[in-house]
């Protein structure tokens, strides 16, 4: 028997597997994402999920391909906070792939070799279509001057003059056509008629100001709109912000807060995502959701009322990297095995090493007059109590990133013990300030206070909601915009999203089979596998646009979506250079909607996109390999040829 005969006849069920867990997140991929309720048949809870990460997450995977995708996904929302849903897509498509393919008798080499010529095309046509962010700006700014100004008028710049046709930018629109354009000339009555009926006063792209009619059209547009706050920034946020408009309002603000802290002003093109942090606030609406100047924390009562105490003062505060606690030691500490400590005097007083300690580091805080301590651990619950019975505010699981921003503010230097505290260790001019109270839903009273110091440079993003369960889906969307926008500042270009790029990777994957078929026996050297694995790649894609159309809302059943597909890559053969608008929206007629938002374009970050594609086939090719080990066995007398077949990651 065979190599191949030998896992056809035994099947490929880490793959199957992969298969089943990547279905159960076709629902939360697009912008219109549905909530799922995940239940404990033993405790009876259940949680709220609406993202592939926090599905899997909460999920009781005990199979080795469940931790395999659960630690992939984990790992590309650990550093990107986006891109999971299509990586856990593809992932699936992809391995459904590798089945068929093996069905079909190609072998796992075969396959490899395949599926990474196939990847290789797809990030080519990620470098080829990725447009510059200058083009994204300029295209918000476009879209303004359309609804408010004649075509005849020429759009302004980012600084107030035209937008030069020579530039780098203007010819790169010539040969890019984002998902939306300007509306074209010779249909201008329908775009007045549009102009109509349009009247903003206030939306998520512009803010328009009552003005005389007195002033000149041309100055008076141009000033709104160099003079509106983040214009620029406001046009690339929207155009990453996949459908969470509010989590990215709430970003913009963030940005804006950190753009006055640096003297820039309300208009700037910088947003720094490592100065952010947040403070989920339950109980609330989410319409009082806002992004405050320092770091914001909730506090009982007992330890508001040190900051009632405290407020308007000038305080020291010190900084402590681990757990306030007796028996913390730092990662590393080898406590020595066999040691016994011996003393010759009786202690008459019955005190513990535990309120010995106590004692002793609170002993410090006081000789040093310290009023704030942040630790980044857990605080020892007798200590705390002591320590707030003193004017002693502790604050416990601080995040890393409000250490490092408060030790550059006042001066603190971080440590691991209090007992390391000393003078030079304490840092000054931190304010406390009750910021509001308010009761829980469990009738228990909670006050947000925030603490902030004159040269901080953190914001934190207050997310409120009425529903406890929702919290933490809003807190994933704005971490999610956060770093989207991140990247795309980062990275300098963007790729068209709602399908679009994977429109023009099935078209390339298409014309690479064609030419395989193309070719001579001889040219293809038994390479002729090569187009049945890359049409296979191409159904996958073309599942993912399908069920990113269906769950977008633009149609509602797979083989609407797939009819649609299929005809628009006809209208694609011959051509050069395609750029296809898969949402279906008619780019001529934009403005003769009523709705404002089908003039947005939607972009993805590259390297997002990419590495998501990336760990998606690498865990494809990891699991197939592993399962053909598993499934055939390693015989020594067969490891020279089989060594041949594997390509280890």
């Amino acid at each position: 028997m065979s190599f191949t005969e030998s896992i056809n006849n035994r099947g490929h069920v880490v793959l199957e597997q992969l298969v089943t867990l990547a279905a159960t997140a076709h629902t939360l991929l697009g912008p219109s994402k549905r909530y799922k309720f995940i239940n404990d048949e033993a405790s009876g809870d259940s949680v709220m999920v609406c993202s592939s990460f926090r599905l899997l997450e909460n999920l009781d995977l005990a199979c080795s391909v469940g931790q395999l995708l659960s630690k992939t996904v984990l790992a590309q929302q650990k550093v990107f906070h986006s891109g999971s849903g299509s990586l856990l897509f593809l992932a699936g498509a992809w391995s459904r792939a590798a089945l068929e393919c093996l069905h079909q008798g190609i072998t796992i080499p075969h396959v490899l070799s395949a599926m990474s010529e196939g990847l290789d095309v797809c990030v080519q046509v990620c470098r080829d279509r990725a447009v510059p962010i200058e083009v994204v700006l300029h295209q918000g700014v476009v879209q303004k001057w359309s609804v408010s100004k004649p075509h005849s008028e020429d759009p302004p710049s980012f600084n107030g003059h035209p937008f030069p046709k020579s530039s780098p930018v203007s010819e790169h629109r010539a040969n890019v056509r984002p998902l939306a354009q300007p509306p074209c000339q010779h249909n201008s009555k329908a775009v007045k008629a549009a102009r109509g009926k349009i009247k903003l006063t206030h939306s998520r792209h512009f803010t328009s100001n009552e003005t005389s009619d007195s002033e000149g059209p041309t100055q008076r547009s141009v000033s709104q709109l160099n003079n509106s706050k983040n214009t620029e920034l406001d046009s690339l946020a929207m155009a990453v912000s996949h459908g969470c408009d509010k989590a990215m309002d709430l970003v913009l603000q963030a940005s804006r807060i950190q753009s006055r802290i640096n003297g820039q002003g309300d208009s700037h093109k910088m947003f720094d995502v490592n100065k952010l942090v947040t403070c989920p606030l339950p109980g609330l609406p989410e319409d009082h959701s806002c992004a405050l100047s320092g770091y914001v924390v909730l506090l009982s009562a007992e330890q508001a009322s040190v900051v009632s105490r405290l407020k308007d003062q000038s305080i020291r505060i010190v900084l402590l990297s681990g757990d306030l606690n007796e028996k913390y030691r730092h990662l590393g500490f080898s406590n020595p095995a066999g040691v016994q400590h011996v003393t010759e005097t009786l202690d008459v007083h019955g005190v513990s090493p535990e309120q010995g300690w106590v004692n002793g580091a609170l002993a410090i805080l006081l000789k040093y007059a310290v009023n704030v301590a942040l630790v980044n651990g857990i605080a020892s619950e007798q200590l705390t109590d002591h320590c707030w019975r003193h004017n002693i505010l502790v604050i416990e699981q601080v995040k890393s990133v409000v250490l490092s921003d408060f030790a550059q503010a006042t001066g603190a230097i971080p440590v691991s013990y209090i007992t390391q505290v000393n003078r030079r260790c304490v840092g000054s001019g931190v304010r406390l300030q009750v910021w509001r109270e308010y009761l829980s839903g469990r009738g228990t009273e909670s006050t947000a206070v925030t603490v902030t110091s004159e040269k901080t440079d953190l914001v934190t993003a207050v997310i409120t909601s009425s529903v406890h369960g929702k919290l933490q889906s809003l807190e994933d969307q704005f971490w999610g915009c956060a770093h989207r926008l991140h990247h795309a500042l980062k990275d300098g270009k963007v790729l068209p999203g709602g399908g679009v790029v994977e429109m023009q990777c099935i078209h390339a994957l298409q014309k690479r089979i064609e030419n395989t078929s193309y070719r001579t026996k001889d040219e293809c050297c038994g390479r002729s596998y090569v187009g049945r694995v890359l049409q296979l790649m191409v159904d996958g894609l073309m599942d993912y646009v399908s069920t990113l159309l269906c769950n977008s809302g633009q149609l509602s059943t797979k083989a609407d979506a797939w009819t649609k597909i299929h005809e628009q890559l006809k209208d694609l053969k011959g051509d050069p250079d395609p750029c296809v608008n898969v949402l279906g929206l008619d780019v001529n007629d934009v403005l003769c909607s009523d709705s404002i938002s089908k003039m947005e374009s939607v972009y993805d970050n590259v390297t997002v996109k990419v590495e998501a594609w990336r760990r998606a086939l690498d865990l494809v090719f990891l699991l197939l390999q592993t399962d053909s080990e598993i499934i055939t066995g390693f015989d020594a007398e067969q490891q020279d040829i089989q060594s041949n077949s594997f390509v280890f990651l």
